[in-house]
């Protein structure tokens, strides 16, 4: 992959995260009976959030963004003392996918960004893809795989930007899986903002990913340029298998930078 050095020698903009941490994480139960799925240590005294904290202020990511709601005053607390991360509140979390979580932090859509799932455990070499100089405004990570499971958000990829994505697309049209990980910048940060204000307005938008914004996006002709992050490794944390096996085989998932 380019170096952190080499990624972050074209930036001249400010650069913002936002974390998507809203939900409880019902199929994680009972680790998330009391405890918001973002806070699960992987770890010993290291969490989920804590770990992409430390991964995005060692790339240089001026402001971190959290998006929360079940638990909110415990993950605001386990932010507190570290002055570039905000914990800003969903209220509809209980009630809304993630699609609502991104539209709740328009008002944080004012630099290049970066988008993070919430239960994401990435190597830090992940970052360093995401923010190489690329042709387009908007950037998704994507990563080939031998098979694909239900949970996987897949995508077409045509002339290496993105035709369609979703978790039921058919096999012959998969190309790759979303990790989870978006860039935008420049007038890619405005096209996202209005692109969701029209989302949140179609009926079933309550229980819509965010991805489906960035399908119609796509849909809408701008270009979403799908960077393929090779055999870097990264999970999405959605059961207590999940949790177990990056728990097992955390040294595949390199350094969380000194935490």
């Amino acid at each position: 992959p380019p170096t952190p050095i080499d990624a972050l020698a074209s930036r001249v903009l400010p650069l913002k995260a936002l974390i998507l941490a809203a939900g409880r994480g019902r199929r994680l139960w009972p680790y998330t009976r009391q405890t918001p799925k973002c806070l699960l240590t992987i770890e010993p005294q290291v969490s989920i959030l804590q770990r992409q904290i430390s991964l995005l202020s060692a790339a240089s990511v001026d402001r971190i963004v959290v998006v929360a709601g079940f638990g909110f005053e415990q993950v605001r607390a386990s932010t507190a003392g570290d002055s570039h991360v905000r914990v800003m509140y969903n209220p509809f979390y209980a009630v809304a996918d993630n699609l609502i979580s991104l539209w709740a932090a328009r008002a944080e859509m004012d630099d290049d960004l970066l988008i993070v799932n919430g239960d994401n455990v990435f190597h830090p070499d992940m970052l360093t893809y995401l923010l190489q100089p690329v042709a387009s405004n908007c950037q998704l990570l994507v990563q080939k795989k031998p098979r694909y499971d239900d949970d996987d958000m897949k995508v077409t990829i045509r002339a290496g930007s993105l035709q369609a994505i979703g978790k039921e697309l058919p096999a012959e049209c998969i190309d790759a899986a979303s990790v989870g990980l978006l860039g935008f910048r420049g007038a890619g940060v405005g096209q996202l903002h209005e692109i969701l204000e029209e989302a949140v307005q179609v009926e079933g938008a309550m229980s819509s990913y965010y991805l489906d914004s960035i399908q119609r996006l796509a849909q809408g002709g701008i270009s979403i340029q799908c960077v393929d992050s090779e055999h870097v490794h990264w999970a999405d944390i959605d059961t207590p298998q999940d949790l177990a096996k990056v728990r097992e085989q955390l040294d595949r998932f390199g350094s969380h930078g000194g935490l």
